[in-house]
């Protein structure tokens, strides 16, 4: 019995020291102990953890959706998770998380989590980008965080070099200093903020030009809130307050192209380069080698008019089959082939959907006389063109995009290019499915514009314009052949009346002719004066000449038009109505092979009016030249009653060939 009750005293004593241990290990925690009791979070949201200490079921809770806490409940302690969503305000949240157990005072959590500052967040601020490459590379992404409606506020450009630039030199780069970047449109920079403060991120294409200067170029894009109150509130990356966040691009320079051969060498390869021409130029031949260049040499007889340092650089060049896309210009390395006669470039992929600019580098070039830009996608002349108006002599336009007639005689005519003498617009259509132009609405047909359509009977403007052509008396080669002309072709009188206003002479006139005497003498005369043996008609008053039953005519009644042109073109468009006196008594009318380049038009076309095209008034087989040269050889005879011209009898019936 003692023992029994030794046993029990001894288990009170244990019982009481246990539980007075507990009470000194918890004191005051009332069964359930926390190891925080406040949070702090960013904008962007994250995860904290909580230490429970507890002898006992716990739960928790809170009120917002934003918070979650795993376990939510348990027995003893645990560990909390406590994961927080990121804001969509850019004002600071606050809540509280309560922990509970049964009995006892709930344990609080008072979670704060701050607001999004107003920002705009560049992935890359700086981009470095290199002098040149092809078109589709030629473009960067910038990835734009914000939370705020952004706008760009203009570009800064600049030379990294300026400080150790002269001021020759900054004056020869200025035209490449700027508006090198092409900018994304306002719509490419709509943010969807539908998640309130929280960022959103898109991602802004801007492509850039290529550089041909030998400085390093820098483009500072600004960007700034579209809302001013926004722009109060807008910080960096590290919650400074700024004024605009900036996009700094810099583009490498270019090589240096010296003013020597070896500079035209490399102006050629790179013009090749960046054409993106399919011709291949071995860098490692000699220039002179090369298929599409020539030279200029001490031995050219035109050298007499150029400068001695021209021997050895580049005469003329040409280039074909090319890939510029649309918006893109001609390389600016053309102003660096100084001592140019010649240039050529043609065939441009799709040239009929692509809208390419000429360029102002061209009009730069003092020795240019033969210009061919065809089938690349021009519908305009650069604003300088008409410098090339003392040299230009030969100009060919063909196959391109102009969308009218005087977009090019506004600029191109007798008063500006005084040295010209042939002038091309053929194919200048942008659509080769067209037959009928009643389907033209506001200069497109199916959504895309067709070229040069011109009406010459109802549009004054456009008129004038082919006016301007006739009355050019330098000429002596226009084409405008494979276009969408219409109408009819100005009368006799109408020509009249425009060499009257041109300041030209009506008629023929006696310093119009050469005798045998002064061709000999000088054979160039024949390129602007006419044989008197041959065409003396012209001169006369008193022999009628017929052509079908129309009225008669002298020679004097016959429009001085275009007087020495050996070539005139108007096949393959939309007129109609009559061809008049001054186109078929004209002195080379024969030469023009008037039944194919002259009186055959568009096969089964239709104009605005929805009238079949053609002339009413000729012939286009067999057609009855009798008026013009006879119908049987008269010698020698240089005046033959109802003949206009008898001598050329010889030259288109009795000899095999026309020249």
């Amino acid at each position: 019995m003692k023992y029994i009750s030794k046993i029990t005293l001894g288990l009170i004593l244990c019982t009481a020291f246990v539980t007075s241990c507990k009470d000194d290990d918890e004191p005051g925690i009332e069964g359930l102990a926390l190891d925080k009791t406040e949070i702090t979070m960013g904008a962007e949201g994250g995860v904290e953890k909580i230490s429970v200490s507890s002898s006992d079921q716990w739960v928790t809770s809170t009120k917002e959706p934003w918070l979650a806490i795993s376990p939510a409940n348990g027995i003893g302690s645990a560990v909390c998770e406590v994961a927080i969503d990121s804001t969509l305000q850019n004002l600071a949240r606050t809540t509280e998380i309560l922990f509970a157990m049964n009995g006892r005072t709930p344990q609080k959590v008072t979670v704060t989590q701050f607001g999004f500052s107003k920002q705009i967040l560049i992935k890359e601020p700086e981009v470095k980008i290199a002098s040149s490459a092809r078109y589709d590379e030629r473009v960067f992404k910038s990835i734009i965080s914000t939370n705020v409606k952004f706008k760009i506020d203009g570009v800064d450009y600049s030379f990294a070099e300026e400080a150790t630039m002269s001021e020759e030199q900054k004056k020869d780069a200025e035209s490449d200093r700027a508006d090198w970047l092409t900018l994304p449109k306002e719509k490419d920079l709509n943010v969807d903020l539908d998640r309130g403060a929280r960022p959103r991120t898109i991602k802004v294409d801007f492509r850039w030009g290529m550089n041909v200067v030998p400085y390093t170029r820098v483009a500072k894009v600004k960007l700034i809130p579209e809302d001013p109150e926004d722009l109060k509130d807008l910080v960096d990356e590290n919650g400074n307050k700024i004024d605009a966040v900036v996009l700094t691009v810099r583009q490498e320079a270019a090589m240096k192209i010296e003013d020597n051969r070896s500079g035209d060498s490399l102006a050629v390869i790179t013009i090749n380069n960046k054409l993106q021409s399919m011709m291949q130029i071995d860098a490692s031949e000699n220039m002179m080698n090369w298929s599409n260049v020539t030279l200029w040499e001490a031995t050219d007889k035109e050298m007499e008019n150029m400068p001695e340092e021209a021997v050895g650089r580049v005469r003329s060049v040409s280039f074909t089959m090319i890939n510029l896309q649309d918006g893109e210009s001609l390389p600016k390395e053309i102003r660096h082939l100084k001592y140019l006669e010649s240039f050529t470039v043609q065939s441009n992929e799709n040239n009929q959907i692509r809208t390419i600019m000429m360029g102002e580098e061209i009009s730069e070039l003092k020795y240019l006389k033969n210009l061919t830009v065809a089938a690349i996608g021009i519908n305009a002349l650069p604003d300088n063109f008409v410098n090339l108006g003392n040299t230009l002599e030969t100009l060919s336009l063909r196959s391109n995009n102009f969308p009218s007639l005087s977009v090019i005689t506004d600029v191109v005519n007798k008063d500006n290019f005084s040295k010209l003498k042939a002038l091309s617009l053929t194919g200048c259509r942008a659509t080769d499915v067209l037959r009928d132009l009643s389907l033209i609405s506001g200069g497109k047909y199916n959504g895309r514009d067709v070229g040069l359509h011109v009406n010459i009977s109802e549009d004054r403007t456009q008129k004038d314009a082919f006016l301007k052509l006739l009355t050019w008396d330098k000429l002596i080669s226009v084409e405008l052949s494979y276009n969408f002309f219409e109408g009819e072709l100005p009368t006799d009188e109408e020509v009249r009346m425009a060499l009257e206003a041109a300041g030209q002479p009506l008629t023929y006139q006696e310093s119009d002719f050469f005798s045998k005497e002064e061709l000999d003498k000088t054979p160039s005369i024949y390129e602007y004066k006419l044989s008197k043996d041959t065409c003396q008609w012209l001169l006369s008053d008193d022999n009628e000449v017929i052509y079908q039953k129309q009225e008669a005519v002298t020679g004097q009644d016959i429009p001085r038009v275009l007087p020495f042109a050996r070539t005139l073109r108007i096949n393959m468009n939309f007129m109609t109505g009559k061809i008049p006196n001054w186109l078929l008594f004209h002195p080379y009318f024969a030469y023009w092979h008037p039944e194919v380049m002259v009186f055959n038009q568009q096969e089964g076309g239709k104009n605005s009016s929805g009238d079949a095209v053609g002339f009413s008034n000729v012939e286009l087989v067999n057609y009855d030249y009798s008026y013009y040269y006879g119908s049987e050889d008269h010698g020698t005879n240089q005046k033959v009653d109802g003949v206009a011209y008898p001598l050329y009898y010889k030259v288109f019936v009795l000899s095999d060939t026309v020249e």
